[in-house]
């Protein structure tokens, strides 16, 4: 959506001064009728004997034309319309107000005055937010302001995040059945559907949400390719598929007892497979946490307690993914846990989530951020979600929404990182799940 066609310019360079040109041009026309040269320079006389040598006929320069971005950034997913709404605008001067344009009307419906103008010696530029958040009805607008021109169009939306929710449990329910998810899709999911099943559908009306049934019809699929492969889980994925499998049991046995319960054998079975193999390591980890969980077995418990020591000498566990899900199964689980090891945790994600909440506006800085890209910036979300659900009182919110107009084009460059890939979907699921369960705590 946010990207600048490159056209490119081509033009004849030529070599005479502007007042010889019309002769030039006649002579040039003379020559080229009468069979002149081809490639090379052409010789012409002119009327007072003086010669005049042409550039190559071919001579042809091809000129890229800059790319252009807004100097009003917005969000392309749109904005709440019963929540807050801010944009950015930059350049080398700016104006003291915005106004917003209703997109198909080309009336004026809301003007305001920028805030927060700073200026970056490093780039050169001046910077402000337009907010607009007192406006609150549904449509398409652009921003306008003097000297910079005007934002892309984006919508105003009431229940914005639930829409987006509802499109990409879709997505990811087709992609269950369709076999297109990782065990991490799946993993996402479940965890987003244990700490809010309330907002999950029942379409079918049979009292199973509809994103279990879709997960288990993906075990079941799974469980036949590897049957057929003769193997128990993707090579080097035991641990992760062990994982799934031991949660999902947990989630559905109140729905299926049976089969949930044979779920949780096979995941026994499959984890097992890794012990000769692979050492301690986030997807072992986070496979323990669920068994344990599930079944409360001693040997479970213990090895999950052998973890301790490397703990102790690692203060970024939580920067895996794998140790990140695992310590958020561990410290739900209502079985006898190890309480030094819940408290590192804790500890752990609370300073992560305050350390994020210090550095998010350098991070995504509307003139010069400072960040790994999006994929890092969508893991930060994530956990600043778990922290929120530990604590919670959901103070990140503000912050979380913050990299998501980030991601969906409020940065430099106008561009809308969110793609079509499902595993990348499932990580803004996670957040949106929480923004719409917790929509009371969102700033108005």
């Amino acid at each position: 959506m946010y990207k600048t066609k490159e056209k490119r310019i081509k033009f004849y360079k030529l070599g005479t001064s502007r007042n010889l040109l019309p002769v030039f041009c006649l002579a040039a026309f003379l020559c080229v009728g009468c069979g002149g040269t081809k490639g090379g320079t052409v010789s012409t006389n002119l009327s007072d004997g003086s010669k005049v040598l042409s550039m190559e006929s071919t001579a042809i320069v091809d000129y890229e034309v800059p790319k252009l971005y807004p100097n009003i950034m917005v969000d392309a997913a749109g904005y709440r319309a019963e929540g807050t709404k801010l944009a950015v605008v930059k350049g080398k001067k700016l104006p003291e107000s915005f106004v917003l344009v209703d997109s198909l009307s080309g009336e004026t419906v809301y003007t305001g005055q920028l805030q927060d103008v700073r200026y970056n010696e490093e780039q050169g530029l001046y910077s402000a937010y337009a907010d607009f958040g007192d406006w609150k009805q549904d449509g398409s607008f652009y921003l306008k302001c003097d000297y910079l021109g005007h934002s892309y169009d984006f919508n105003v939306e009431t229940g914005l995040y639930e829409r987006r929710f509802s499109e990409i449990c879709q997505k990811v329910m087709a992609g269950c059945r369709e076999q297109t998810v990782t065990y991490d899709d799946v993993k996402r999911v479940l965890m987003a559907y244990e700490w809010y099943g309330e907002i999950f559908a029942d379409e079918d009306a049979n009292a199973i949400p509809d994103v279990l049934e879709a997960v288990a019809d993906w075990i079941a699929l799974t469980e036949s390719r590897n049957l057929q492969k003769e193997q128990v889980a993707e090579p080097g994925q035991e641990a992760a598929y062990a994982a799934v499998l031991a949660k999902f049991s947990y989630l559905y046995q109140k729905y299926d007892k049976q089969y949930a319960t044979d779920c949780l054998k096979r995941a026994s079975i499959v984890f097992e497979k890794t012990q000769s193999t692979i050492q301690k390591d986030a997807e072992s980890f986070h496979a323990l946490t669920e068994l344990y969980r599930a079944t409360g077995i001693y040997s479970y418990g213990k090895q999950i307690a052998e973890y301790k020591s490397f703990f102790e000498g690692h203060s970024n566990i939580t920067e895996e993914v794998g140790y990140l899900h695992g310590v958020m199964t561990y410290m739900a689980t209502r079985q006898r846990v190890d309480m030094d090891i819940c408290v590192s945790f804790m500890e752990n994600l609370m300073a992560r989530g305050e350390k994020i909440s210090d550095v998010y506006e350098e991070m995504i800085h509307p003139v010069n951020a400072r960040n790994n890209g999006a994929e890092d910036l969508l893991f930060h979300v994530e956990l600043l979600a778990c922290a929120n659900y530990v604590m919670n009182n959901y103070q990140y919110n503000h912050v979380m929404e913050e990299f998501l107009h980030y991601l969906r084009g409020r940065n430099s460059e106008s561009v809308d990182f969110y793609t079509e890939d499902i595993g990348e979907q499932t990580k803004y699921l996670i957040v949106l799940s929480q923004l719409v369960a917790m929509k009371d705590n969102l700033g108005e």
